[in-house]
């Protein structure tokens, strides 16, 4: 068994493609790069949130319609997770690296050069698709749970200041500039595609259909908060068709061998339920804040900040010492302080509390996807790796549309 450059093995089903495939394993990238090149994906999502009104002023538009810059981006981060696997599994990490990043430079080109809504969120869609395919990079090229802890922390650290960011880009440059931002993580790629396989795992036909079909029902599913009833029959319609075509192919874009997993799908459905509290909380804190406590927008921005900066640091702990303190006491750890900082925030009005139950939250959240994933992987053939992460992120990914969408039928309620 390969040891990785911090000293650990690595548990079984998390070694690189080439250590696979030659027997020896290559000098592994730094975790901090491949941190770097997944983290600034969140500033995609979070840093135009306090600048959206002035954004919405630049292109002239109102602020919801202005709004869509920000869901154009989460709907393809969410659509692109499973699809980066694919890309991955079938053409090898280096392609998935190289088409990554020309996405994501060329997304951000047609943002800055014609500023119109249609042709910003062509380009934001394409930087979103970028970014999601350099985090599926980071977390194959990861190896061990510690690697994998320290990407997924470092992104809720990045989601946690990006607001801040995005008002002193502003305050500094111009608002255009805040939807440039995710670029920054092509300045890493470098180092990182000196590490990259050209091997793909799996060297079967591509499955179009099933990427469709999957592809189909995630959009179903984001969207569901803005158009809930068509949404929600395209999604039971797109969920028949592909349970029919995984049936007819049982090894294609859905293998069903991930399906059949009952480990596979425990710790996909745990970190479903815990970014769906994390991101409910993020959104009902700020409320609770303003409302119980009287916090000033400034305020409540630094307060979250400094809760999710906080909680991310516990986050790559739990992540690191997951093997050695196996599934069941994790899983038990996790589910625990998910519940924790709901009860919290339901009984409590004090600010320090419930900032707290922000912090405990994303550490289950940031720190579930990390020790989670490592069981994830481990559960499958080396072959369907790529596409186990790429599945396991979309059930985190999906969690990030259902926790606002929780809170929005709560209020409309």
């Amino acid at each position: 068994m390969a040891i990785q450059s911090d000293g650990s093995s690595p548990p079984h089903g998390l070694a690189t493609q080439d250590t696979e495939r030659s027997g020896s394993a290559p000098a592994p990238v730094a975790g901090l790069w491949l941190a770097l090149i997944a983290a600034p994906a969140t500033f995609g999502v979070t840093s135009p949130a306090i600048v959206l009104p002035k954004i919405a002023d630049g292109y002239g538009l109102t602020l919801d319609v202005a709004s869509w810059l920000v869901t154009v981006t989460a709907l393809a981060i969410a659509v692109g997770t499973p699809l980066a696997g694919g890309l991955i599994s079938r053409r090898g990490l280096r392609a998935a690296l190289i088409t990554s990043t020309l996405l994501l430079i060329a997304g951000t080109v047609v943002v800055a050069a014609m500023p119109w809504l249609s042709t910003a969120l062509v380009g934001r869609a394409l930087q979103a698709l970028g970014s999601t395919g350099l985090i599926a990079v980071a977390m194959n090229l990861a190896g061990t749970a510690r690697r994998m802890g320290l990407i997924t922390s470092t992104i809720a650290a990045c989601a946690a200041v990006g607001p801040l960011v995005g008002s002193l880009v502003t305050n500094w440059t111009s608002w255009l500039v805040v939807l440039l931002l995710p670029v920054v993580a092509a300045l890493f790629v470098p180092p990182v595609l000196r590490h990259a396989s050209t091997t793909p795992a799996d060297e079967s036909p591509f499955d179009a259909r099933g990427a469709v079909l999957l592809t189909a029902l995630a959009t179903a599913l984001v969207v569901i908060p803005y158009f809930p009833l068509p949404a929600a029959i395209c999604a039971a319609v797109a969920a028949l068709l592909l349970a029919l075509h995984i049936r007819a192919r049982p090894d294609g874009f859905v293998p069903v061998a991930l399906l059949r997993s009952p480990l596979f799908i425990g710790v996909s459905l745990l970190a479903l339920l815990l970014a769906t509290s994390f991101f409910r909380l993020l959104f009902v804190i700020p409320g609770k804040l303003s409302d119980d406590a009287g916090w000033t927008e400034d305020a409540i921005g630094v307060g979250t900040l400094v809760a999710q900066v906080a909680g991310s640091v516990p986050a790559f702990v739990i992540a690191a010492v997951a093997i050695r303190m196996g599934r069941i006491p994790v899983a038990i750890v996790l589910t625990a302080t998910g519940i924790l900082a709901a009860v919290m925030t339901a009984v409590s009005a004090s600010a320090i509390v419930v900032l707290a139950a922000l912090a405990i939250a994303l550490f289950a959240a940031a720190g579930g996807q990390g020790a989670l994933m490592a069981y994830a992987t481990a559960a499958v053939d080396s072959t369907k790796r790529p596409v186990a992460i790429g599945l396991f992120n979309l059930s985190y990914q999906l969690g990030g549309a259902l926790g606002p969408a929780i809170v929005a039928m709560s209020v409309a309620s």
